[in-house]
Parts: structure tokens; sequence; C-alpha cells
């Protein structure tokens, strides 16, 4: 009977600490679980938009197109040197048609004529460059480009041109009937130049106006320096 106090005592002793081992497990559970439920809070994060923007890859030139070809319009390609030599070609002068209107000369046109009837309109340029400026049939043919035609051989010449003289030198008097477009026009060479009068419109503007184009071409007068 003697012993049964101390081990009574001694059980009660580890059930309190058993009991207190037991408060500070659950306390320091609860602890990492607050630090958990911190640790699962949803993150936001911005992510970039994506480029859809695709790269295409640069077209390979075509070897056969220089860069001093003509566009394929048909209109002249004003190269390099274009303007300042059209500025000390000399100037024009001229009598404008009854019932054309002339324009202000602009850029390297050295003047601007239009006309206005029941079949449309028309409008007369004068230009000039420098040398042949590939040639009186080259040039022809890119006029004839213009107003729908095919390119003519050497040997058609005489069927659309006759020599004609402009400012008391030899020229050329083209015309190119065309189907909705017409051209008639003057070249000529002169002092290392090549002077274009061409009167380009709708057809039956242009045709209907042959005579009143002639009658301009011969009161054309360029500015000679050489004599």
């Amino acid at each position: 009977m003697r012993q049964t106090a101390p081990i009574v005592k001694s059980i009660h002793s580890a059930t309190v600490l058993e009991r207190r081992l037991r408060v500070y497990c659950l306390s320091v559970l609860c602890l990492f679980g607050f630090v958990g439920c911190d640790q699962a809070e949803p993150t936001s994060y911005l992510i970039p938009k994506e480029d859809r923007a695709v790269k295409m890859p640069t077209p390979v030139a075509d070897s056969s197109v220089t860069k001093d070809s003509a566009p394929p319009n048909g209109s002249m390609r004003i190269l390099p040197g274009m303007q300042a030599a059209a500025d000390e070609a000399g100037g024009v002068t001229y009598t404008v048609p009854e019932g054309w209107e002339d324009l202000p000369a602009s850029g390297i046109r050295k003047a601007n004529l239009r006309v206005s009837d029941e079949n449309g309109t028309a409008e007369l340029t004068i230009l000039v460059f420098p040398g042949d400026v590939g040639g009186r049939l080259a040039n022809i043919n890119r006029w004839r480009g213009q107003v729908g035609l095919d390119d003519a051989p050497p040997e058609d010449l005489p069927t659309f041109t006759e020599a004609y003289t402009i400012s008391q030198h030899p020229g050329l008097y083209v015309r190119l009937e065309g189907g909705a477009q017409s051209i008639l026009g003057g070249l000529l060479p002169f002092h290392g130049s090549t002077w274009f009068f061409k009167f380009l419109g709708s057809s039956g503007t242009v045709l209907g106006n042959e005579a009143k184009m002639k009658a301009f071409l011969d009161t054309v007068r360029l500015q000679d320096t050489h004599h």
C-alpha cells in the first residue's frame, strides 16, 4: 500500500506532461497552418500580349528590271539630273489656240495646256530631256503604250509619223489613234536635247483638235543660245 501513492503521482505527472505536449504540438500545427494558408493565396501575373505580327520575306528583285526602266504605266521615269537639264535647256514661247487653257508650268514640264469639249478633255505638255532618251522609236512606242497600242517596228513609222518643222528645226509629227484615248505629238532634237510636245486625252477631243495642234506647233519658238 505504501507504493501506490508515488505510482499514482507519477502517472498523473505523465498525463499532465502529455497534455502540455499535445497543446504545444497543436499550437505549432496551427501556426504552420496559418503560414500555409498565407502561401496558398492566389498570385496574379501580368502576361505580355502575344505579338501576332508576321514578318513577310523580302521579295526577290527581278534581275530583268533595272532602276532606269520605265514605269509599268508607260510614263517616262525622271532620272537624276533631268530636272537640272530641263532648267538649262532654255525657255519656250507659243501662242495658245482659241478655246484652250494655258496652265502654269510645273516641275520638269515647260508648259501645260488643257482643252475641254463635248467629247472629253485633253492636255498638252511640253518637256525636254538631255540626249535622245532611248531613241525616237522607243519614245514613240512609249506613247503608243499609253493609249493601248502595241509597240511598232521601225518600218511602220511612216504610217503614223511625218517630218515636221518645229521652231525652225526639223522635227517629227506623231499621230497615234487609240481607243478611248489618242495622242498627237511632236518630237524635236535640239542642241543635244529632245523636246516632247504631247497632246493626250479623249480620242474625240484630241483628234478633233488636230488642226489646232499643228497650228500650235507652228507658233513654238525655243530659246536658242547657239545662234
